[in-house]
């Protein structure tokens, strides 16, 4: 049974029925930072991809549609908090269900901090230039850290409501940019749809474009996120999914359309030279706008707040989740009066300030963000393998008068494939340091998970097998 009306909540439960569609869309659109990954996720993969950008954006789009299938398929049957936690636990069992939550953790928590990354140096840049203020960037990341905290501390509808209104800002200043790019280029092709263009020639260019697709992932990373609000979304085993495709599909599109005018915008002959420019689109919007390229700057700002925003909320609930099954300590499972889970934020933003400042001092804030783009993208990549292999499984066992072919292997078997090739090619060449330890990192957070699992199968096996629940089936009842 749906309410349409906010449901005040029991003692321990998240607030049911608080978001509809809009903002739980918004969730997953403001996760994927649409300005801030068109500004430097995707730019990240151009020493790779070449002007073969759009290509390897086609790709993506295709391989995260089938992906965002697969998720509606699970979420449409287990509305939980806990996601792809829950997913794979019922699907494929809960040990490798736990594991795969602890990826997502892993990716989730290192969200925010890598929008730090861009909030910090871009508005200290911003202030130096227009009012010749230097507070220096770690100055400005604490700052839009204590932002985001207020943002997500208060309540899931402020959060959500917040998303909706950055999400919207930030897509229309970049198609306009985008619009005006392509028309005023000399530049126009379609060789940018050809591997050929990458800057690297192993494979006939396949290699380059393969590599680069870490950074092209990245820009999409997020649309899945949306997933852990089932428990306070109205109607959640509707709109969760729809809301995940329509995410996937729409900013695909959008990144698209981007990438190609990034590309004819910088020039493709010279696209070897874009890596070097710090802001590049605001190098190319300062070239057509003007006085009026402040207009992207703050886009950009807007896009990687909401990012940070969406990233605290899909963390938070996660380990809420984990927290609630006591696989996970239990005081991540703490709600304060707003219904939301207070110390999991809290703790997502100690980690955020710590892994902004750390990176961002070591290597530099252009590099730190690379480098924690890269550790976040593998994990992921290992929760969408972990969901498309859950699908095929989940409807043969407990729908399986639902199970079709195309909808249940075809689709979820299609992107599995492609990341296979994606992920191999991150160790196949190693990248150059920092970016070479991006996989023992991964490597050591999956050791420690399955080290979690050994002692919780011992001493807590019934927290182990909570992760199957679907709690919002309680509140239903």
């Amino acid at each position: 049974m749906s309410v349409e009306t906010s449901s005040p909540p029991e003692q321990g439960q998240l607030r049911a029925n608080t978001i509809g569609l809009p903002g739980v869309l918004f969730q997953s659109i403001t996760t994927m930072a649409p300005a801030s990954a068109v500004s430097f996720s995707l730019g990240a993969a151009i020493p790779f991809t070449g002007s073969a950008l759009p290509l390897a954006v086609i790709i993506a789009l295709v391989v995260c549609c089938f992906i965002a299938l697969s998720i509606g398929s699970l979420a449409r049957h287990l509305p939980s908090a806990g996601g792809y936690f829950t997913y794979v636990s019922e699907s494929i069992g809960f040990h490798v269900g736990w594991l795969t939550g602890w990826m997502f953790d892993l990716a989730y928590l290192l969200i925010v901090p890598f929008q730090l990354l861009v909030l910090g140096p871009v508005a200290d840049s911003f202030v130096s230039s227009t009012f010749h203020l230097s507070l220096g960037w770690g100055v400005w990341a604490v700052i839009f850290a204590v932002i985001v905290f207020a943002l997500t501390f208060f309540g899931i509808k402020l959060s959500a409501d917040t998303g909706i209104v950055l999400g919207v800002i930030e897509i229309v200043v970049f198609t306009l940019l985008s619009i005006w790019l392509i028309a005023t280029s000399n530049n126009n092709t379609l060789a940018v749809f050809n591997p050929a263009s990458s800057l690297q020639s192993g494979l006939g260019g396949w290699q380059g474009v393969f590599f680069g697709m870490i950074f092209v992932l990245l820009a999409f990373a997020g649309f899945e996120s949306s997933a852990p609000l089932a428990e306070e979304a109205k109607n959640p085993r509707r709109t969760v999914p729809r809301a995940i495709f329509l995410a996937a599909l729409s900013i695909g599109i959008f990144y698209v359309f981007c990438s190609y005018a990034g590309v004819v915008g910088w020039g493709p002959a010279k696209i070897g030279t874009y890596g070097a420019d710090s802001d590049p689109w605001g190098t190319m919007a300062t070239r057509v706008w003007g006085p009026f390229h402040i207009i992207v700057i703050l886009a950009i700002l807007n896009s990687a707040l909401g990012n940070a925003n969406a990233g605290v909320n899909a963390a938070s609930r996660m380990l809420y989740a984990m927290g609630r099954t006591r696989s996970l300590p239990p005081i991540l499972a703490h709600l304060n009066k707003s219904s939301v889970p207070d110390v999991a934020i809290i703790f997502a933003m100690i980690v955020a300030v710590i892994f902004s400042l750390w990176p961002g001092f070591a290597y530099g804030p252009t590099t730190g963000f690379a480098f924690l783009g890269t550790v976040l993208t593998l994990p992921i990549i290992l929760v969408y393998l972990a969901t498309c292999v859950s699908v095929p499984f989940f409807y043969l066992r407990k729908h399986r008068e639902e199970f079709n072919v195309l909808r249940h292997i075809v689709v979820p078997g299609i992107p599995f494939i492609i990341l296979l090739f994606v992920l191999y090619f991150q160790f196949s060449p190693l990248p150059a340091a920092p970016l070479n330890l991006a996989g023992p990192i991964v490597g050591v957070w999956l050791v420690i998970g399955l080290i979690v699992i050994a002692v919780l199968s011992r001493r807590s096996p019934d927290a182990l097998k909570a992760s199957s629940k679907i709690y919002i089936e309680d509140a239903e009842v």
